[in-house]
């Protein structure tokens, strides 16, 4: 994940771990609003195969999910990703139990850890923000819990409150802005897809009422949610 931007620009993987289990976030942010399923398949599939390597070929994981929809046969993706594979998911990516981040890897050879640091710290920095990142990452998390706020934040960062405000301003962002634009896609997520009701909606994006959740959606798409949603059903 440290390392992801010398390989694939586009990657963004997430790591969370919450009462023994762990869970990778997987997306991409190509820039352009274009169809990313296939290619956000294969970094799932990719991703597991890499997985199965370090754990072995008899490992799996809890449960694989995607946001989108199924297709008509699904044979294929659970001969590749297994069996707990899940459309119309929270989120894409992997859910596995914590523990096998302990495991040892199977494939290290000491003799090629000294060159495999050596060419690590040889790479280049990420360009991107890992201030920006981490704050999208971490309200992401914590919209749901109802704590997420900008103190919150800043002290899961390491950070106080104004330290945060600095990092961001240095890549031209505000809380409020990051928070609106999680808010934003999760949002669009959320509200096209008829499994959740809009009061469950609301409880993910962090709202205490359905009714705040309904003012803020509408400044933000010009419409309520319940039109929101008719509109994409239709369309």
């Amino acid at each position: 994940m440290r390392y992801e931007h010398t390989y694939n620009e586009s990657l963004r993987i997430r790591l969370n771990e919450v009462n023994g289990l762990a869970t990778l976030r997987i997306s991409l942010e190509v820039g352009e609003p274009v169809d990313t399923r296939q290619s956000v398949e294969l970094a799932v599939g990719a991703t597991l195969q890499i997985l199965r390597s370090f754990l072995g070929s008899r490992w799996h994981p809890v449960s694989v999910g995607f946001t989108h929809n199924a297709p008509k046969d699904t044979s294929t993706h659970r001969r590749i990703l297994g069996d707990p594979v899940e459309f119309d998911h929270e989120f894409t990516g992997i859910v596995f139990f914590a523990a096998d981040l302990d495991a040892a890897n199977q494939l290290s050879d000491e003799l090629l850890r000294p060159y495999a640091r050596q060419f690590l710290d040889s790479l280049p920095a990420s360009e991107t923000s890992d201030t920006l990142s981490r704050t999208k990452e971490l309200i992401e998390v914590l919209l749901p819990t109802g704590r997420c706020s900008v103190e919150q934040v800043a002290r899961s960062l390491g950070f106080d409150r104004r330290t945060l405000h600095r990092h961001l301003a240095e890549s031209g962002d505000t809380f409020t802005a990051v928070l609106n634009s999680v808010r934003s896609t999760l949002a669009e997520r959320f509200v096209a897809n008829p499994r959740y009701s809009l009061t469950e909606v609301a409880v993910h994006l962090g709202f205490s009422t359905q009714g705040s959740f309904s003012r803020w959606f509408r400044t933000q798409f010009s419409m309520s949610p319940s039109a929101w949603r008719a509109h994409r059903s239709i369309s």
